[in-house]
């Protein structure tokens, strides 16, 4: 009979630990990284200067999130994070902490703990790899829209090798953005070519004279393997489409 009595009550605890790690997972990754914006980012919403982004990716979960924060485990700093809508670009969930902070290599070096708290009270935490390198990452070179102006080719002069850390391996994403709430088109993943053909029906003939072109220029750590997504360093260079296309 005791053995009866404890069988509902061990399928409950198995239910709970189940639940529990799926809810571990709608943290994707976490991250944080010294991005710099020039000051003609200004125009469209953006702060210049270098700056610390940390935040996360979070997969929708059925209960809403009631707390999200970053905690520096090196240097104790905790940040709040919130959702940010910055347009279609994002499918998921990006938590960050917002306006960036100014790097503060003080403060904001080392390895970030992202923490998420949900109504139902259920958390999810994930580690982003640890934030050792302090250079700037330069912005790209000779931006160029060819071909169609509705479904441009995009092109540009990659940074000289030695004006970077020799660990880091660059990888490039393409934005289409009108201001920074309003970025309607992303290249999927981060390549290392310099090219980017930007699919038909994207753009419409409207758009061209208020869109920007931006390059974000990814410097990936190669020496930190264990994470998902250890991108150190990164770069923004914008250029107005309309500008672009006529060079």
């Amino acid at each position: 009979m005791r053995k009866l009595l404890l069988a509902p009550i061990f399928v409950c605890l198995c239910l709970a630990i189940i639940t529990n790690l799926l809810y571990a997972k709608d943290i994707e990754f976490g991250f944080v990284f010294i991005n710099r914006f020039p000051e003609e980012a200004r125009l469209l919403g953006f702060d210049p200067g270098n700056v610390v982004q940390v935040g996360a990716m979070v997969k929708a979960s059925d209960s809403q999130i009631e707390q999200a924060t970053a905690t520096n485990l090196d240097t104790g700093l905790v940040l709040s994070l919130a959702p940010r809508n910055i347009g279609s670009i994002y499918k998921k969930i990006l938590l960050q902490h917002n306006p960036f902070p100014k790097f503060d290599p003080s403060k904001h070096l080392g390895v970030w703990q992202i923490k998420v708290k949900y109504q139902n009270g259920n958390e999810s935490i994930a580690n982003t790899h640890r934030l050792d390198k302090t250079a700037k990452l330069p912005y790209v070179m000779d931006i160029k829209a060819s071909g169609n102006p509705l479904a441009p080719e995009i092109t540009w002069i990659a940074p000289d090798q030695s004006q970077y850390p020799s660990e880091c391996r660059l990888k490039y994403k393409v934005r289409l953005l009108k201001s920074n709430s309003n970025q309607f088109y992303r290249t999927k993943k981060g390549t290392p070519e310099t090219r980017d053909q930007i699919p038909e029906g994207v753009l419409k003939p409207g758009d061209i004279a208020d869109t920007y072109v931006r390059i974000e220029t990814q410097c990936w750590d190669t020496d930190d393997k264990n994470q998902p997504v250890p991108v150190e360093l990164k770069s923004e260079t914008f250029i107005p489409l309309s500008e672009a296309l006529k060079r």
